[in-house]
């Protein structure tokens, strides 16, 4: 009677936790928890995962690890290519079917760099050095046709510089250095072997002004675009997604506000046609019916009443916490647009207004499956100032927000759902949405879990709902995980790729209970059909 008893709850959690989310398919790499983790960059074929690596002992030499799958995780096995002695990677970027890592001497501004190209069809590596370029805080490594883009800071101020690796020429790029500016984003553009570059400029009134300027790849300037006619009187960018372009029409999204308050109003969409001019158009709390929706009954009534107030009066409503945006996924006719509200506190004390969001550099998070170089990862990068190490910083997640905008400029939908006061120091942004059709998935991991939320045609199905990690093949089971080193992205369709380092309990060929550590990827499958309420499964 207890046998089946404990299958039928067995069952009944089954359905409820794994319906939803199954975990299809799995690759493990044999690595100890103490070793370095891979990154992980899409390529035309699937993935590639890779990191440097010394073995612990006297006489090994450091290498450049590697390894190809493809879209059901098949791997043709593990390369290694020498590396000079003493070098890390400190960047890295794809072109087409090349690997380009940038390995430093030291993780000073002026170390020796110097670039190894892996050719990923054939598996072999060139080197090409990297001289003469400015000691750099480095932010940003890309590479465009055999020309490499780095971006960093020199003195407080931003520069950019392009190595072109056949002839070795060197360009460094022009209206970017100066004072009380930041380089917020730099997309590749293949199609037109250029560079677009979002700058942000602080004037001599305190106003904000916001650039889109367009590089090619010999650093000359082909078009600016300057945001300086923006919203009302005190209204400014605060932060935005730059979108890819069609014969130079370009859409930024992102939130605005009064950066002299820190206090956030709300979205714009940003439309620049061939000529460079520009027009954009403005919502507010007024046309988000549903921004509340994260909250109970009673709470979102009490500030929906407050947000009716606030119009009646003639003003408009701030949103109360840092409000940023994540992710843009664009159809033929619409955007549906991924904010989260969270608020930021450090060791000195203060909300909000402590850190900002808006002066953050925007990475590719597309290519690199969410994740960002070591350069900018305080808890590994060395080169990281040093009172940084000092300045703890909590990142309090409040809700996600998902809008559906027409191209024509209406609001089709809004929702939101709630991260249950999340707390992380983790800087980068880690939840992940997925629109497939009219269903829009979003996956954040907590611990060793995996929260999901799910809405169709912009209604909430079901919110936060958690899911423990565990094994496609029943012949092992997950003895612990390190929470530390999970990276939850969407890849494609409906498909996310968790990885991470786990230990596994397994039987071997004869049957004996074994262990062993590893470096996984996960694919996971996500399907909405297979929810079933509550009361449908009484």
């Amino acid at each position: 009677m207890k046998k089946c008893l404990f299958v039928l709850v067995f069952w009944f959690s089954a359905l409820s936790g794994f319906a939803q989310i199954k975990f299809f398919q799995r690759h493990e790499i044999p690595s100890t928890l103490s070793e370095p983790i891979y990154e992980i960059m899409r390529i035309p074929g699937g993935l590639v995962s890779f990191r440097t690596f010394q073995a612990k002992s006297f006489s090994a030499e450091r290498v450049f690890q590697f390894y190809k799958t493809d879209f059901n995780l098949k791997s043709g096995g593990l390369n290694e290519v020498a590396i000079k002695s003493g070098y890390d990677m400190i960047g890295y970027d794809t072109d087409q079917e090349n690997l380009y890592i940038l390995l430093s001497r030291g993780f000073n501004s002026g170390a020796d760099k110097y670039i190894l190209q892996i050719d990923l069809q054939s598996n072999q590596g060139i080197e090409f050095p990297a001289d003469n370029l400015l000691p750099l805080d480095l932010i940003e490594f890309l590479v465009l046709d055999s020309k490499a883009v780095f971006m960093g800071n020199a003195e407080g101020r931003p520069v950019l510089q392009i190595l072109n690796l056949e002839n070795k020429s060197l360009h460094t790029v022009q209206g970017i250095y100066g004072n009380n500016t930041q380089v917020l984003q730099i997309r590749k553009m293949a199609e037109l072997q250029a560079l677009e570059v979002v700058v942000n400029r602080r004037g001599q009134y305190k106003s904000r002004e916001t650039s889109i300027l367009t590089f090619d790849m010999m650093g000359n300037l082909l078009r600016e675009v300057k945001v300086d006619q923006f919203g009302e009187q005190g209204q400014e960018i605060m932060d935005g997604v730059l979108l890819a372009d069609q014969n130079f029409q370009q859409v930024m999204i992102g939130s605005f506000g009064l950066m002299a308050r820190n206090s956030y109003q709300g979205m714009y969409v940003l439309e620049i046609n061939e000529f460079g001019e520009y027009e954009f158009k403005l919502y507010t709390l007024e046309d988000f019916p549903n921004f509340y929706n994260y909250m109970s009954e009673k709470r979102k009534a009490k500030q929906d009443a407050a947000v009716l107030n606030d119009l009646e009066k003639g003003k408009i409503p701030n949103i109360r916490y840092t409000y940023v945006v994540r992710d843009v996924w664009e159809t033929e006719d619409s955007f549906v647009v991924y904010f989260d509200q969270l608020n930021i506190l450090t060791s000195r004390g203060g909300g909000r207004g402590a850190i900002s969001a808006n002066n953050a550099y925007r990475y590719d998070r597309i290519n690199r499956l969410g994740y960002v170089p070591y350069y900018m990862d305080p808890f590994v990068s060395p080169n990281m100032p040093l009172q940084s190490f000092s300045l703890y910083t909590e990142y309090q997640y409040q809700s996600a927000h998902f809008v559906k905008v027409a191209k024509t400029g209406q609001v089709l939908w809004d929702n939101a759902a709630s991260y249950r006061d999340f707390s992380t120091n983790y800087p980068e942004p880690f939840g992940e949405m997925a629109v497939v059709g009219e269903d829009l998935f979003h996956l954040y991991t907590v611990n060793d879990q995996i929260r999901a939320s799910f809405f169709r045609n912009g209604e909430k199905v079901f919110e936060n709902m958690t899911f423990d990690l565990v094994l496609p093949d029943e012949n092992g089971r997950v003895k612990s995980t390190d929470s530390g080193s999970l990276r939850l992205v969407h890849w494609y369709d409906r498909y996310f790729l968790l990885s991470g380092k786990q230990t596994v309990r397994y039987l071997n060929a004869q049957n004996m209970e074994e262990i062993k550590e590893v470096f996984f990827m996960d694919k996971i499958l996500v399907d909405g059909d297979l929810y079933q309420p509550e009361e449908s499964r009484d």
